[in-house]
């Protein structure tokens, strides 16, 4: 083939073809049939990547400001041969639409596995040339526009060959080796590596025309352009300053060409380039680069020294290659609360986290082990822990990357003790009840202040039921911790006794209803006074 020393790229396109086209001509298991399928996912994404740089490769062609009779004639070849390879991707990508559909034009059940629609599909030559003789035609031809449009001294071979076309087939058979084109491509094939087949030419079909629009670059000297735009620019050493600190940078001169459409990378992947205002009046083209800083390898100051690489493409020049240094500081969480180093357990213990140099706490998020706990966020940076038991490691994320984790303690909920109200005031034992008192109420009591303070929603108690025991009489059972006295026939010197208090709490958690049960022992004799 014409156009130079073959790329990594060709190489591995060249390999991947050769496997392909060795297990075509074997009896393959359905395990084989389903690596086919990504064998063409893996070929599809490089006739994309090769069309849209081969599209490049035309503007930049195009875009050359030499008026020459030769650089004219040479821009008009290269876009035949973009019109010429965009047709035949069509007709080849119709190709594989017709392998992967029934007769009926529907998508076949199971194109994957199916092992002969694109057999008897290709080969059927009931009503004329069969498809794969068309298709066998269509390739040739187009290498022929091809050879026509760049009269080349050394023009382009077909690329439909057969096994003994083929080094890895040299030891074949020889009635393998003597199989017409058609044949060989199609038969007994099936239909996943059909279709796999077809794509594999279709990076065959890119390559002979990026071999083509690369002799062409070379005879327009790609886009003449001259540096027509400077600005002033620094070079900091850090985007962040402490005051009292001392500032350092780099000024130096920035020259862009108004006409030049760099291409850029950020390692392997391809960079957004845009059109930036620098100052007044001077816009000069940009690519921005983002991404979530991470590290492992942090110095005793918390910072770890990065680097990652970039590339910028310009027409008729090597690339520029370099790596960037940066600084990543060690995250740390900071969690805020009034409870922040101790929490309640089965309680909702709310908490503010933040990270050192995040301006936004929306990428903050935490987890526990399923056994201590769980977690409820509320919104950005805000969190309830809920442990279930005594520890809780509180793992702290930034974008899904661990940065962190939190011990917590977290100890029982205060046991309440017994009150009888007696009206707004509290029972005198001295006095006792006061005569006429109609209703009096046995309450659970917490004098724990900080607990009812930071864990409001935890720390409402009632009685769900209790025995009243008034002397010389059966005992009784309520359902509340509400004695109506007149009801019981209670008189000034009469005495009652309160036990088996069963007592529930509310709780934070939305997902529990307000009974929590409470372990407390709670019970009290009490005297009607005179």
């Amino acid at each position: 083939m014409a156009g130079g020393k073959e790329t990594p790229r060709q190489k591995m396109i060249g390999m991947m073809y050769m496997v392909l086209t060795a297990l075509l001509a074997l009896n393959v298991s359905s395990a084989v049939l389903e690596k086919f399928a990504i064998i063409d996912e893996t070929l599809v994404e490089l006739v994309k990547d090769s069309d849209k740089s081969n599209d490049e490769l035309l503007k930049s062609i195009d875009g050359s400001t030499v008026n020459s009779a030769e650089v004219n004639a040479a821009k008009e070849k290269a876009k035949k041969v973009r019109e010429l390879t965009k047709a035949t991707l069509a007709y080849m990508d119709d190709i594989k639409k017709k392998m992967g559909t029934d007769k009926d034009g529907q998508p076949l059940k199971d194109k994957v596995q199916d092992t002969h629609h694109a057999d008897e599909l290709m080969l059927n030559d009931k009503d004329g040339p069969s498809l794969a003789v068309q298709f066998e035609k269509k390739l040739n031809d187009h290498v022929t526009q091809l050879n026509d449009i760049m009269k080349l001294k050394e023009p382009f071979g077909n690329i439909t060959k057969t096994a003994g076309q083929y080094e890895s087939f040299k030891d074949a058979k020889e009635e393998l080796k003597a199989q017409q084109y058609p044949i060989f491509a199609f038969h007994g094939t099936p239909t996943m590596g059909a279709i796999a087949y077809v794509t594999q030419m279709q990076t065959e079909i890119l390559e002979y025309e990026r071999a083509a629009l690369n002799q062409l670059f070379q005879l327009t000297e790609g886009k003449v352009f001259k540096v027509d735009q400077l600005v002033p620019m620094v070079k900091a050493q850090s985007n962040s300053v402490v005051a009292g600190t001392p500032y350092e940078g780099d000024l130096f001169v920035a020259g862009a060409a108004s006409g030049v459409d760099p291409v850029m990378f950020k390692g392997n992947e391809s960079v957004k380039v845009q059109e930036v205002e620098v100052s007044p009046g001077v816009k000069i083209k940009m690519g921005k680069i983002k991404f979530t800083a991470s590290a492992s390898n942090y110095d005793k100051s918390g910072i770890a020294k990065m680097t990652y690489p970039v590339k910028i493409i310009i027409p008729n020049r090597d690339p520029i290659i370099q790596n960037i240094e940066y600084n990543v500081i060690r995250p740390v969480a900071k969690f805020e609360s009034e409870g922040a180093s101790t929490l309640y357990l089965d309680c909702g213990n709310e908490v503010t986290v933040s990270v050192q140099g995040m301006t936004e706490s929306s990428g903050i998020s935490l987890s526990v082990p399923g056994d201590q706990g769980k977690v409820i966020q509320q919104g950005p940076g805000k969190f309830v822990l809920i442990p279930t038991r005594p520890q809780m490691d509180v793992r702290v994320a930034v974008g899904g990357v661990q940065i962190d984790t939190k011990q917590f303690k977290a100890k029982e909920v205060p046991k309440p003790t017994a009150k009888l109200m007696v009206g707004n005031g509290d029972y005198d034992v001295k006095k006792g009840i006061p005569p006429g008192t109609s209703i009096v109420k046995f309450v659970p009591d917490i004098t724990d202040d900080n607990f009812k303070r930071q864990n409001a929603k935890d720390a409402s108690y009632r009685i769900t039921s209790m025995t009243l025991q008034i002397t010389g009489k059966t005992p009784i059972t309520l359902n509340s911790g509400t004695i109506e006295l007149t009801k019981y026939g209670l008189r000034p010197g009469d005495s009652f006794s309160i036990f088996n208090v069963q007592v529930v709490r509310s709780t934070w958690d939305p997902g529990d209803a307000d009974n929590k049960p409470v372990n407390a022992k709670l019970e009290g004799s009490y005297i009607m006074g005179r």
